[in-house]
């Protein structure tokens, strides 16, 4: 009854053949996973509280989440770069890491904007199979930066530089130290 039709070329594509994982390609997809499931370790402390039984085990899942990812950051940082593509793809390691464990608000969100103000840095040069290959796992990770940078503590870790002073802060409080 139904028709076999093929969906996929049947000719290999131009990318397959051409592409071989590097250390590094091998260890930024081990990356971004750790950085999915950070991130949805972290979404899910956004609705408990302390009443809520759960919160304890989801404040340790999270905390495993976040040392897994760092773990396989700091181990795609000390792969060894064997073709320029690779480039792009330690500096997006950098950039999580960086968000991550940043806890200066006007840090974070320079960090966040560091792909947009410099793309040449984030993508590759050349245009062949390979380079169109990493340029699609940039693309990907932009898609988890801008994840983790929704999340409610990376939030408000930028909302928080918006206001110097507390309402009911002493204006000595804000008096330069000699």
């Amino acid at each position: 009854m139904a028709i076999h039709t093929l969906i996929i070329s049947p000719r290999h594509s131009e990318a397959a053949p051409s592409f071989r994982p590097s250390p590094v390609t091998v260890l930024f997809g081990a990356m971004m996973r750790n950085l999915s499931a950070y991130v949805e370790a972290e979404r899910d402390l956004e609705h408990c509280g302390s009443w809520d039984p759960a919160c304890d085990m989801w404040i340790r899942d999270a905390e495993h989440a976040r040392t897994h990812v760092l773990d396989a950051i700091a181990s795609l940082r000390g792969a060894p770069i064997r073709r320029a593509e690779d480039l792009p793809l330690r500096r997006c390691a950098a950039v999580a890491q960086m968000v991550i464990e940043s806890d200066s608000p006007r840090h974070v969100r320079d960090i966040l904007l560091l792909p947009d103000r410099f793309p040449h840095a984030f993508r590759c040069a050349s245009n062949g199979p390979v380079a169109r290959r990493v340029d699609l796992m940039v693309a990907s990770f932009q898609h988890h930066l801008h994840a983790l940078g929704a999340l409610a503590d990376i939030m408000d870790t930028v909302e928080a530089d918006c206001c110097t002073t507390e309402p009911d802060a002493p204006e000595t409080m804000l008096a330069p130290t000699a």
